[in-house]
This record gives structure tokens, sequence and C-alpha cells, in this order.
């Protein structure tokens, strides 16, 4: 808000294609781009990390069950190498 009012002085903003200049209060406009930045790299950054979540969680799902199979499993006794007496 301290940004916004004071860098009160205004700037022409055209749109090319249409020749349409609106004069805007520099403050907002740096603001307005800020916002607009974020929720931009938001909108590309969300789908991924969704995802990157949903691929973690089956992972951790699968984990779990291959420590649940592996724990069914009896253990095998170790096997002793004969060895040559000294």
């Amino acid at each position: 808000m301290i940004f916004l009012l004071s860098n009160r002085d205004p700037v022409g903003l055209g749109f090319w294609p249409f020749g349409f200049v609106l004069a805007l209060p520099l403050g907002a406009v740096v603001l307005a781009v800020l916002a607009i930045g974020f929720f931009a790299g938001l909108l590309f950054h969300l789908p991924r990390r969704l995802g990157a979540g949903r691929r973690a969680k089956r992972a951790e799902k699968r984990a779990a069950e291959l420590e649940a199979r592996l724990a069914a499993v009896p253990a095998a006794a170790p096997a002793t190498a004969a060895l040559p007496p000294p």
C-alpha cells in the first residue's frame, strides 16, 4: 500500500493493436504486473506439483506393499560355507 501511494505518477499504458492509451499510477502498474506474473507462475507450477505429489503417494504405497511382502517371506537360514581346517 505504501509503495502504491508513494509512486502515484501517471504512466501511459498503451495497448498496441487497439491504439488505446490508459494513464495509470506507476505503483498500480508495477503491482499489477507482479500479481499477474505470480499467478501465471502458479498456473504453470501447480499441475507439476500436484502430479509429483500423486507420484510420491503412489511410490510410498508401492514401497509399503513390497515391505509387507518381504516381511511375509520367512527368513532363510544363512548359508555357511564349509571351511577347511586351519
